[in-house]
């Protein structure tokens, strides 16, 4: 299984992220900005299966550095994590869209569907 990519400038909120995707079985890595999440997507280019991503963050926020990805690599798939209040629907760099706050059911099941996978007893985490 690959790694997933938590991108947010909140601390609290990427170990609480990393928290629950590795109670689900995941490896995440971490960064804290949208400039940080291109330098690790590139050095881990091949390894990191999903991005999950804040929209507003300093140096370069979210929705910029998953253009930048999908510049890097047009299979990156990548969900945006977002409290602003704004929607940001699938385009051709977001694969899909959580409003923050969200349940972990909830972020399950937009994980589970943008990398198409099964519902496992393993990802049985609520």
């Amino acid at each position: 299984m690959g790694k997933l990519l938590v991108v947010d400038d909140e601390e609290l909120v990427r170990e609480s992220v990393t928290a629950i995707l590795s109670a689900m079985g995941y490896s995440v890595v971490q960064a804290r900005d949208g400039l940080e999440a291109l330098i690790l997507y590139q050095a881990l280019r091949g390894e990191i299966m999903l991005v999950l991503m804040d929209v507003q963050m300093p140096r370069m926020d979210g929705l910029s550095a998953a253009q930048l990805i999908k510049n890097v690599d047009p299979n990156a798939r990548i969900i945006i994590l977002s409290g602003s209040g704004g929607h940001y629907s699938k385009s051709a760099e977001v694969d899909a869209y959580l409003p923050k706050p969200f349940r972990v059911k909830e972020l399950r099941q937009t994980i589970l569907a943008v990398l198409g996978e099964e519902d496992s007893p393993m990802n049985k985490v609520s």
